[in-house]
C-alpha cells in the first residue's frame, strides 16, 4: 500500500458521483429523445398532405430544440459541478499547503539546511561554566540573525522553551531535560548572516564568550538536520479572544 496517498476528500468524491449521474440521465434522456425522431422516419410521409407534413416537419424541429436545450442545460451543470469540483481540490491543496507551513513554523516538522553549528564546550581552563542564561543569550542572538529552526544537543527549540540553571549547576530544558557540555547547537538560516551576527568585534556572542576564557567552535555548513518537537503543547491557559 502507497503510505504517501492522500486520502480521497470527501466532498470532492460526493461532487464527482453527482456528476457521473447527471452525466447518465443526459445520455439516457438524449437517446430517447432522438430515437422517438428516428422512428418517426418510418412513416409514411410521401403519402401526408402537404399541411400534415409541414405540421409533422415543425413537430420534428420543436423536439430537436426541445432536446438541445435541455443538452445545454445539463452540460452547463456538469460544467458547474466540475468547476466545483476542481476549486475544491485547489481549496484543499491549499489548506494542505497553509497547515505544513504552520506545522514548520510551530516547529512540529522535521527540517533541513544550511545554516551554522555552534559548539559549546565547558574545559578545566574556562574561567566559567555554561550556564542557561549563556544559552539563551545564544538563542536571542541567532532569532535576531534570522534562524528558521534551532536545537540543542538535538532538542528542538520552540517559542515556549525554557532553559534554567539548578543550584547545582545543572541546565534544565522543559522542565525534565538534562543538557551536559558540550552543548550543540543548530541553526538553520542564512549562514554568512548567522556568522556575522555572532562575530561582532567585541560585542558578539563569540567575542564575549572567548573574553570569559570559554570554550566555542562556530561552523558553517550546508546540509544541516533538525528534528521536529515531539513534545505535547501545552496550551491550558490559553484561550481565545473574544
Amino acid at each position: 500500500m502507497n503510505k504517501n496517498k492522500k486520502p480521497i476528500n470527501k466532498a470532492t468524491l460526493v461532487l464527482s458521483i453527482v456528476a457521473g449521474l447527471i452525466t447518465l440521465v443526459l445520455i439516457a434522456s438524449i437517446f430517447v429523445q432522438f430515437r422517438t425522431v428516428n422512428e418517426s422516419k418510418e412513416l409514411d410521409i410521401e403519402g401526408m398532405r402537404d399541411d400534415e407534413l409541414r405540421t409533422q416537419i415543425a413537430s420534428y424541429k420543436s423536439k430537436y430544440e426541445e432536446t438541445m436545450e435541455q443538452y445545454n442545460a445539463n452540460q452547463n451543470t456538469i460544467n458547474e459541478y466540475e468547476t466545483a469540483i476542481n476549486e475544491n481540490k485547489e481549496t484543499t491543496e491549499l489548506l494542505d499547503q497553509e497547515i505544513e507551513q504552520a506545522k514548520t513554523l510551530l516547529g512540529l516538522t522535521n527540517v533541513k539546511g544550511s545554516g551554522v553549528v555552534v559548539t559549546l564546550t565547558d574545559t578545566d581552563e574556562a574561567l566559567y561554566t555554561y550556564i542557561a542564561d549563556d544559552l539563551i543569550l545564544l538563542l536571542n542572538e541567532l532569532k535576531y540573525a534570522g534562524a528558521e529552526a534551532i536545537s540543542i544537543n538535538d532538542n528542538r527549540i520552540i517559542n515556549l522553551a525554557d532553559i534554567v540553571t539548578l543550584n547545582d549547576g545543572l541546565i534544565i530544558l522543559y522542565g525534565d531535560v538534562r543538557l551536559t557540555s558540550p552543548y550543540v547547537v543548530k541553526a538553520i538560516g542564512d549562514p554568512t548572516y548567522l556568522m556575522s551576527t555572532l562575530s561582532i568585534k567585541n560585542s558578539g556572542y563569540i567575542d564575549q564568550m572567548k573574553a570569559n576564557g570559554m570554550s566555542i567552535e562556530v561552523k558553517q555548513e550546508n546540509n544541516i538536520e533538525i528534528g521536529a518537537y515531539t513534545r505535547e503543547l501545552d496550551n491550558r491557559y490559553l484561550k481565545e479572544a473574544e
